[in-house]
Parts: C-alpha cells; structure tokens; sequence
C-alpha cells in the first residue's frame, strides 16, 4: 500500500468509527474526492476549493461552471460534487413534501421556514422567492420573484401581487436569502417588507411572515426573532395563527 493509499484508508477509518463529526471540512472533502479521483493525491485539490469557496457548503452547493473553473478540477468531479450539493437539497425538501398526492402544509413556523430554506439553500444571489397557499396553510405555488446582486435584489410589491392573485393565495411567505449568512435587517428590508405587507392586505391576503433566509437560520420580520434550525428541526414551533398575532 502506498503512502496516498494509506491515507485514504485512514480517512475512511476515521469516518467509519466516528462520522462525519470527527472530520474536518477538508477531509470530508478529501474522503469525497477520492470517490471522483481514485488515482491521485486529493489533498491540494480539497485545500484549493476551500480556499476558493470558502467552506464544505459553499463547495457543494457551487454550480459546476464555477467548480471547473478551479486548477485540475475536471468536469466529471465537478458535477460529482454538485450532484452532492442538489442531492441534499431534494432530500430536504422531500421531508417537508412528504408523499406527492399530499398537500404540502406549511402550518407553522418550523415547516414554513425549514422549507424556504431548503429552497434557497443554492441560490448563489440574493433571490426573492414567494410562497402561495391555501386557507388552510397549504401550498398552492412557489415562484422565484427575481434575482439580485450580492448584496440586494428587487422586491417590486407589483410582482408579489400579481403571483398572488394568479394563484389565487390566501396567505403568502416571502423570503430572500443574505449570501453572507448574516440574517440581520436592514433598514430597507423592513421598509420594503412593510410596503409589501400593506399593498397585499389591501387586496385581501394575509401575510403569513417574511423571511430574512441564511444557512441554517432565518430572521422573522412577523416575530422579529432569529428561528435557528437544528438539521431540519425549530427548538420552539406553534402553529401559524398564533405566530401571525
């Protein structure tokens, strides 16, 4: 066995006698890579997507033109891990959909926000997505409103409205992710969300929250609270009435 064979089998050791949790990013990088790239050295190519990125997520859940763009990543380990990235994403999304011929419920904070996270776990730019549901809190449509920079994205109250009423919404969520992971407001965030809020009661529709999305929390501007997630879990949940008052 040589010496990159040795280490590889460590890997897999260290990952079979204790998880993921006893690795660090760059080896569960490195551990996956070796699946991509059974003949090489994974090591500097895990430290330079790292340093690309910045973190294991953000590796996962890049799109594979970005991927390739990084020295001696070929295309068929890029789409390997963006494969990885997305496989997460609908596995996410599944718990919260359940069976395809039941509706979706999205009746209390915890299932509202854990799957609009989901929805926006690889949205590389702010992104203003809305959800439409029933009377009963079920959901009826999903739609991405539009696309930003980094740093800000259009939340035109018109858009909102006219995806509303097309889908005949009771209540509708919105949400926009911060790519930096800071779910805090800002004072434009609160302004437009207020505008959003008056024009949609004005026609009839009940604004269930607005939602500030980062990666494993999201900031309520109903509640203004942090709901912080564990895996696909709130620590604290009631039902949307209740959080609506």
């Amino acid at each position: 066995m040589n010496e990159h064979q040795g280490h590889r089998q460590r890997l897999r050791n260290t990952f079979v006698q204790t998880g993921i949790k006893g690795m660090a990013d760059h080896q569960v990088l490195e551990l996956l890579l070796t699946y991509a790239l059974p003949r090489r050295d994974v090591n500097p190519l895990a430290h330079r997507l790292l340093d690309r990125f910045g973190t294991l997520e953000k590796v996962l859940t890049a799109p594979v033109d970005q991927l390739k763009q990084v020295p001696e990543m070929g295309e068929s380990t890029a789409v390997f891990l963006s494969l990885l990235g997305q496989t997460e994403r609908r596995i996410l999304l599944q718990r919260y959909r359940g069976e395809k011929e039941r509706p979706v419920l999205l009746s209390t904070p915890s299932r509202l926000c854990g799957y609009m996270l989901a929805l926006s776990q690889q949205d590389r730019y702010e992104t203003l997505r809305l959800v439409c549901l029933d009377k009963r809190y079920a959901l009826i449509h999903e739609a991405v409103i539009s696309v930003g920079s980094l740093t800000e994205v259009l939340a035109d109250p018109r858009l909102v409205l006219e995806a509303a009423l097309l889908h005949k919404a009771c209540f509708i969520a919105l949400g926009h992710n911060h790519p930096s992971g800071d779910v805090t407001p800002s004072r434009e965030d609160v302004q437009v969300a207020e505008r959003i809020e008056a024009a949609a009661e004005a026609v009839g529709i009940g604004v269930v929250d607005q939602l500030i999305l980062g990666r494993s929390a999201a900031y309520s501007l109903r509640s203004q609270r942090v709901l912080a997630f564990t895996g696909a879990d709130l620590v604290t949940d009631m039902p949307l009435e209740e959080f609506r008052a």
